[in-house]
């Protein structure tokens, strides 16, 4: 199974890009369905980067000086595929010594065993950030 979105990044915080995944990573599995309990993951990340952040005389070639870069963009990502790759469970010690679940915790990104990141010159002022979520065979 295989689950993707695209979104504009351009005026939003660091911060806010896990919700803003989440919300999304939730929008589509209300189209496509979860993933299997079981499932191992492939993430696909490219980053469409604006383009006065790379070099004006070869926009092949990022710029190395400020701004949001790809390596900014991959934990938050990760934290935010919950609804696609599920969440850890949330476990609390009570008084008698005895773990006992209490919730949801974060995103189970142990399950993500590939990844792929890459950024790109997005050749206009917007910056998006693309996703691809793919369970493989086990």
């Amino acid at each position: 199974m295989k689950w993707s979105f695209i979104l504009d990044i351009t005026d939003v915080k660091d911060e806010d890009i896990k919700r803003l995944v989440e919300e999304k990573a939730e929008e589509v599995v209300s189209s496509l369905g979860r993933a299997e309990e079981d499932s191992v993951f492939r993430v696909i990340i490219t980053f469409y980067q604006r383009r006065d952040r790379w070099l004006s005389s070869k926009p092949q070639i990022p710029r190395e000086d400020w701004g949001r870069d790809l390596d900014n963009l991959i934990s938050p990502v990760f934290d935010g595929l919950g609804p696609i790759i599920g969440y850890r469970a949330k476990w609390k010690k009570t008084k008698e010594g005895k773990w006992v679940k209490v919730g949801r915790g974060s995103a189970r990104d142990s399950r993500i065993v590939e990844v792929i990141a890459k950024k790109v010159n997005s050749g206009s002022d917007r910056e998006f950030l693309c996703v691809e979520v793919e369970t493989l065979p086990l």
